[in-house]
């Protein structure tokens, strides 16, 4: 392994290895369950894909979660979470939003090729964080599921950008609509991802991808990334902000909060729709 540049050793809800070849391989770690995301790994997650672009001894990267999950999304159980909205402070912006938009966008725009090694759990903002990816390769422990729906919440992060044009609006209103789960060998024949491997042959498939981009000329790779990244914005860029717009003002309903709380007290959710 090589060692990292100085741009990168602030990381730390990022774990980061770079190899010889100049793969980056960034690892989701959390002390929540299911590497679900924290407020440092959510921050973390709006500067690395920039400092990543810009380091020349980075040429490819490859997102991944620690132990035997991808990332649960974000911890319905940590502090502050699902709190009524009367008691947020007032913010001319919302941090989630912001957030949440930086975390796609920013991975969107990376031009350097970033590939999705997926084990167990992609839920939420983690199903996304790994979608945005150019290519998403998992074994068949993995599931993927944006569950916005069930927890009183508008799918807002990235999910109406993504999920639409891998798998056509009729399966993603399908799935983005009940929170229902795919899993792997489902969504690598609907092309959701690339393609679902046996779990001893993962990493290999992974790092087989890497060479052979790697051996490609970078520019190539890169900039036709960049071009096909540029239409996709383009064809869904309203509607991923419009997502968010309503995931923020569903967060303030009642049923959101009710959401909240019947998943912490492992009972089913009583709707009123306010």
């Amino acid at each position: 392994m090589s060692s990292l540049p100085e741009s990168c050793r602030r990381y730390q809800a990022l774990k980061l290895s770079l190899d010889e070849r100049g793969v980056m391989t960034v690892t989701l770690s959390s002390h929540r369950w299911k590497n679900a995301l924290t407020d440092q790994m959510s921050q973390e997650l709006t500067t690395i894909w920039d400092d990543l672009l810009r380091e020349p001894s980075v040429r490819l990267i490859i997102l991944t979660g620690e132990g035997a999950d991808f990332c649960a999304g974000i911890d319905l159980a940590r502090p502050n979470c699902g709190r009524d909205e009367e008691e947020q402070p007032s913010r001319p912006v919302h941090p989630i939003s912001r957030n949440i938009r930086r975390h796609i966008i920013s991975l969107l725009e990376c031009e350097k090729p970033v590939l999705a090694k997926v084990r167990g759990v992609a839920y939420g903002i983690g199903a996304n964080l790994a979608l945005g990816c150019d290519m998403v390769f998992a074994d068949p422990s993995a599931r993927f599921c944006d569950p916005h729906v069930k927890a009183g919440l508008v799918a807002g992060d990235g999910s109406v950008l993504l999920w639409p044009l891998l798998i056509g609006m009729a399966r993603a209103k399908q799935h983005l609509m009940t929170g229902d789960p795919i899993d792997a060998e489902t969504a690598a024949a609907m092309g959701l991802i690339a393609r679902c491997v046996a779990k001893e042959e993962l990493d290999e498939a992974v790092d087989a991808m890497a060479d052979k981009l790697l051996r490609l000329p970078p520019h190539s790779v890169n900039y036709t990334k960049a071009a096909l990244n540029v239409a996709l914005r383009q064809m869904t860029g309203a509607a991923f902000e419009a997502s968010l717009a309503y995931e923020m003002y569903s967060m303030g309903m009642a049923d959101a909060l009710e959401a909240s709380r019947a998943f912490l007290e492992k009972r089913d959710g009583e709707f009123s729709g306010r």
